[in-house]
């Protein structure tokens, strides 16, 4: 199902930094990242297959704050939010009225919301190669060191130090797109918005161990 497929990539989202052959690109990236402690940003994204069919495109907002909390919030052409305080994961698909919960663990430092909840970690688990100027974007390649990775590599594109385009390529042949719009860094985010109050009448899928 391409949306319980969308779901597992918007989970897997962290990238950072080793090997890197372009100064600007670094620059791009740390400037981006310096003092960051939360975010708020518009999103497009396009699943398409190994032939460049598109498959499909939702967009919504997306709010991370650190450390490794994040709300995706899709709004069209359906409602779905995958939600972490840090410790427990809800991906609440408002259509099927049902909520699946989980616990996160370390591997989600292996990932792509990671780029951005970045921490010391990821070093360990991304190479990176600098791609120069395409397109007025500064690109850089993030490949995973361990060949266990559910992507292939993911590339991330910055607008004059601004995070514009997010695009991962996974182990099937499929690949993610995902534009950047209306970036507000620092925004002020309570802890508890990264909490949800499960609505009363759904179906509870509770996975945690």
């Amino acid at each position: 199902m391409i949306k319980s497929k969308l779901a597992t990539l918007l989970f897997l989202y962290t990238a950072l930094i080793s090997n890197a052959k372009t100064e600007n690109t670094i620059n791009s990236l740390e400037s981006f990242l310096q003092g960051l402690n939360s975010l708020e940003v518009d999103f497009t994204q396009i699943l398409m297959n190994e032939n460049g069919r598109e498959l499909e495109r939702a967009s919504g907002v997306l709010y991370l704050k650190k450390p490794g909390k994040f709300y995706w919030n899709y709004q069209h052409p359906y409602s779905q939010k995958i939600i972490t305080n840090g410790k427990i994961l809800w991906i609440f698909d408002e259509d099927l009225e049902q909520v699946t919960i989980k616990n996160i663990d370390n591997s989600i430092s292996k990932t792509p919301a990671g780029i951005i909840l970045a921490d010391d970690s990821i070093q360990e688990h991304f190479v990176q190669t600098s791609l120069g100027v395409i397109e007025n974007f500064d690109w850089i390649e993030l490949t995973p060191r361990y060949i266990e990775a559910q992507y292939d590599y993911i590339k991330i594109g910055f607008n004059k130090n601004k995070l514009g385009m997010m695009i991962i390529a996974d182990n099937l042949g499929q690949t993610t797109r995902i534009d950047f719009s209306s970036v507000q860094k620092n925004t002020a985010l309570s802890a508890s918005f990264f909490n949800f109050d499960i609505p009363k009448n759904i179906d509870i899928f509770d996975e945690r161990k």
